[in-house]
């Protein structure tokens, strides 16, 4: 079991000291060195101390979370974020692959993001920028995809559609194609608030934003730059007509 020697980031110290009273409870693979209430501190004990995982709050004074890695170039620790953001920005963080906690912070929830730390290394595919990213546009910028024993990261807006193949799904993006470990349907709730994207068919997702013709006459499909053709099911048809209305896209 791999161990690990932690701080925690977060300006309120009963928010620190409830963390704390957990990991030394539940958590035996995880010792925490110290404590900071902001960036500044953090900064300090992460170069005075070899610190693997820092448990970052993001919203707290004069700095916010994101700017501790302003101080590190190829930091070495893991990171995993304490939040009480929005559910929107909890997209943000799922699309991101950054592991995160919501507040109130729960047992359970504190022992699968630490079971999951092994997974990935975040800070080397720079998985803390495109958060950043998607945190402040006002949808999501980029995707991360899991394909196998790996990731890779999509530009969201070149992404032309999703396809269903049990409990998987093909992505197919203008640069090539990619298996996705996931169903479809986690896709659509991912991207049910962005208006970009429409459930045409149980086996497709779709940007309607990259699709060049709607064809009634044709047994209703949708068809793209690069002639493919998908198909709209009959029950989804009205829908998808007032959804293209809705947003100025038919």
């Amino acid at each position: 079991m791999t161990h690990y020697q932690a701080i925690i980031v977060d300006d309120e110290a009963k928010a620190r000291s409830l963390l704390r009273n957990f990991l030394e409870e539940y958590c035996p693979q995880v010792s925490v060195l110290d404590e900071a209430p902001d960036v500044k501190t953090a900064v300090k004990l992460i170069n005075k101390n070899e610190i693997d995982l820092v448990f970052l709050d993001i919203e707290m004074p004069n700095e916010n979370g994101f700017a501790l890695f302003d101080y590190f170039n190829s930091p070495k620790f893991k990171t995993i974020f304490c939040t009480a953001y929005s559910e929107y920005a909890i997209k943000a963080f799922e699309v991101s692959a950054v592991d995160y906690i919501l507040k109130p912070i729960g047992v359970q929830k504190l022992k699968d993001a630490i079971a999951k730390l092994s997974e990935y290394n975040f800070h080397k595919e720079n998985h803390i920028q495109i958060l950043q990213d998607n945190i402040l546009e006002k949808r999501i910028k980029k995707l991360a995809i899991h394909i196998g024993d790996g990731m890779v990261f999509l530009d969201l807006n070149k992404v032309l559609y999703f396809e269903a193949d049990g409990s998987y799904t093909h992505v197919y993006h203008e640069e090539g194609k990619h298996l996705a470990v996931k169903k479809i349907k986690y896709f659509e709730d991912l991207l049910n608030t962005d208006n970009r994207f429409f459930r045409i068919h149980r086996s497709y997702l779709i940007n309607t934003e990259l699709i060049k013709k709607y064809s009634k006459k044709e047994g209703l499909f949708v068809t793209y730059d690069d002639k493919t053709m998908l198909p709209i099911s009959r029950e989804r048809k009205e829908e998808f007509e007032q959804f293209m209305q809705h947003n100025n896209l038919s």
